[in-house]
């Protein structure tokens, strides 16, 4: 009779969580759970310089200075401002760009700062693309530079810039060369049901004028 209750109670509790699983998904149940919230809904944005340091504001408020992970940021477009250190008088400007940040993401700034305006790095953060398949994602590339080309794990594609290419779901290895400019390669990942957008700056190749003949001799 003691089993007959036990089974009964086991039977009632499952069909219980099976109604309240549906009316209520379960996405929202984890999330909301206080030990595992900060894992489940974490938004990351990871800001690097390739050398030297830079100072980091976002929105207006500093972050102190790279290498930095920010964590558990909200949902939303931020505004990020880099300003290279260097000592004395210096040709660096600061940098700003604006990126939209989704939950459960990651996003990264790798960049290398040189004088002026000039850029050398990558740009990539996620975008969520409910009508990609569940075992795929899109990858979307552009360049600063003229008729970059883009490599996937050392294939020819495509000539930048390229949109929504669909991928499985996985990581592959970006390298985007131009003419006249430094290769960029960066290792990325491919989500399922997500956009990657990346952004690539090529920095140009200094011209060595002592190998430049003189063609007025």
């Amino acid at each position: 009779m003691r089993n007959h209750k036990t089974a009964i109670i086991i039977v009632g509790s499952i069909l219980l969580l099976s109604i309240l699983f549906y009316f209520i998904p379960i996405n929202r149940i984890i999330g909301s759970l206080p030990v595992i919230k900060r894992f489940y809904n974490n938004t990351t944005l990871e800001i690097v310089l390739q050398n030297g340091k830079a100072k980091i504001w976002i929105d207006g408020k500093e972050y102190g200075e790279t290498p930095q992970e920010i964590e558990n940021l909200r949902e939303g477009e931020y505004t990020i401002e880099l300003e290279k250190i260097a000592s004395g008088e210096t040709f660096y400007k600061k940098q700003t760009f604006k990126i939209p940040l989704y939950k459960n993401t990651s996003s990264r700034i790798d960049l290398e700062i040189g004088p002026e305006n000039i850029l050398h790095g990558s740009i990539m953060y996620y975008s969520p693309e409910p009508k990609i398949s569940a075992s795929e994602g899109f990858l979307t590339v552009t360049s600063n530079a003229q008729k970059a080309k883009l490599y996937i794990d050392g294939e020819y594609l495509n000539d930048l810039p390229i949109t929504e290419v669909k991928l499985k779901e996985n990581q592959y290895q970006i390298k985007v060369t131009a003419l006249g400019y430094m290769d960029v390669e960066v290792p990325v990942i491919i989500r399922k049901g997500y956009l990657l957008n990346l952004k690539v700056f090529n920095f140009p190749i200094p011209v060595n004028f002592d190998n430049v003949e003189d063609t007025n001799e």
